[in-house]
């Protein structure tokens, strides 16, 4: 038997192992085209999602040779003419996310070992752990016995949760591969969370999942796509809104062609039907927040681009697929891999369309945030029991160090990056000081109030599961509780 994966491997402070899995193989054994096809996916949904793709048709010719160095040191002095050419040698070159894919059909026998090519490009590319996402080297024998699972090992990339080195039994084999893979058509709709993180791009560009929503003579919300159609806000900016006006309310969406974005009428309004601001007025809690989250289906579909594209909501199939977590994952393993510290950096956009950062709190971090709610003897007179407010459905954010949301960012995203990707974890709901009262304009920003601790919530998307699965079974593919 031979070991493919990683030989050694590193239990990180993440709590995950680093590298792939090793297995052991056959050494003649052959692997299926859809499985290479979907590792291969795993990079190129990125790489062709984050280009605005368009479908074109690939012809991969067999080539024979075994000089493997000489290949991969022509592809590292491509590397080095380009970044030449396009005098890249700032930051841009540093965005650029490549991928190689080595196809041989026997053992490295001319050249030499093919490694010290391989550590010039890691070089070129300055791959090191923190930048390991920026290179994929794929590494796939064709056919002949004689191919080195041993070598094809060592020169593929190592990644958590991946497999880079593979033997396909023939050319064919090779052509339903790439025709499966390069099959982007069934990509530029549903793939969620990519963001435009160059330093040149547009604030919409950077989250263009981000719209605005005003309802009839309101101040607006904001609210995020997750579909093509639909959009995910907070139940509270429709608090006296009437239904029938649902002609008069408008989402605005990114569009390149324009400054203001494109406006779609709404088709249909869902609202949780638990939510209800004047709960618990006769307990001298004037409002209440639980199940403050609704959705939005607009009348016409968004058409993607770098402007609109959607997030990715956690325990979907789409998700999994950018988070490169293998098929059968639960929506716990996917809270336990966003959630997974008890200071969890994450962001919200503010009115200007600025991404502002916050730590939201878990565990025992959590308790310590809450506790401002009972301090705030102003807002809350009577309160004897935290929990009659903050609810387990509550992310808390707020403490040192964190932005604030204002008023009228209420039912954006409050989201996270994993793998250059972007979740949705939660929603702006609502906090203990607004911090543009009187003012629209977040250089003006106000302190909070003698004897006020600020504390922002956001409703924890993990906890409304049950309903989002109700109105979004046939939008999103959910996986297991």
């Amino acid at each position: 038997m031979v070991l493919t994966g990683s030989v050694e491997r590193e239990c990180q402070s993440n709590g995950m192992w680093s590298g792939t899995e090793p297995i052991c193989r056959q050494p003649y054994s052959y692997d299926f085209p859809e499985d290479v096809a979907s590792a291969l996916g795993t990079s190129f949904t990125n790489l062709l999602g984050a280009t605005n793709p368009i479908q074109k048709r690939t012809d991969h010719e067999n080539a024979s040779g075994t000089n493997t160095f000489e290949a991969l040191n022509s592809v590292y002095l491509m590397m080095n003419s380009l970044m030449a050419r396009l005098s890249m040698r700032g930051s841009a070159w540093l965005e650029i996310r490549h991928a190689i894919i080595l196809l041989t059909d026997g053992k490295s026998n001319m050249g030499g070992s093919p490694k010290p090519a391989v550590d010039n490009i890691r070089e070129i590319l300055r791959i090191n752990q923190n930048r390991n996402d920026y290179l994929d080297i794929y590494a796939i024998g064709v056919g002949n016995l004689d191919v080195d699972w041993k070598e094809l090992n060592e020169l593929g990339s190592k990644k958590d949760g991946e497999r880079h080195a593979f033997i396909l039994k023939d050319s064919k084999a090779v052509q339903q591969v790439f025709e499966n893979m390069l099959d982007v058509s069934k990509l530029t709709d549903t793939i969620c969370g990519v963001g435009n993180m160059s330093a040149n791009a547009s604030n919409q560009e950077r989250t263009p999942w981000h719209v605005t929503f005003k309802p009839k003579s309101k101040e607006t919300c904001r609210g995020s796509l997750i579909s093509d159609q639909w959009v995910l806000t907070a139940a509270h900016c429709f608090h006296d809104s009437q239904m029938e006006d649902r002609h008069l309310w408008r989402v605005i969406v990114g569009d390149p062609t324009s400054h203001r974005g494109k406006e779609f009428l709404v088709e249909k309004a869902l609202i949780a039907p638990g939510f209800d601001v004047h709960a618990k007025r006769s307990q001298g809690i004037s409002e209440f927040y639980a199940d403050d989250i609704a959705l939005l289906k607009l009348a016409q579909k968004v058409k993607m681009s770098t402007h609109a594209r959607p997030i990715c909501l956690p325990c979907t199939v789409e998700a999994n697929t950018a988070l490169r977590r293998p098929p059968g994952g639960t929506c716990r393993d996917h809270e336990t891999e966003l959630l997974n510290q008890q200071k969890v950096p994450a962001h919200f956009v503010a009115l200007d369309g600025n991404k502002l950062n916050i730590s939201l709190r878990t565990g025992p971090e959590w308790t310590n945030c809450i506790k401002a709610v009972s301090e705030s003897k102003n807002i809350f007179p009577s309160l004897t029991n935290i929990s009659e407010i903050v609810t387990d459905q509550f992310l808390c954010s707020g403490m040192s160090g964190d932005e604030h949301p204002c008023r009228g960012e209420s039912g954006g995203a409050v989201f996270l990056k994993r793998r250059y990707r972007f979740f949705q974890v939660g929603l702006v709901s609502w906090g203990l000081y607004d911090p543009c009262f009187s003012s629209s304009k977040r250089n003006s920003l106000r302190q909070p109030p003698q004897g006020i601790q600020p504390r922002d919530f956001h409703i924890n998307l993990f906890r409304l599961q049950p309903w989002l699965r109700q109105h979004l079974a046939g939008v999103l593919n959910f996986l297991p509780l």
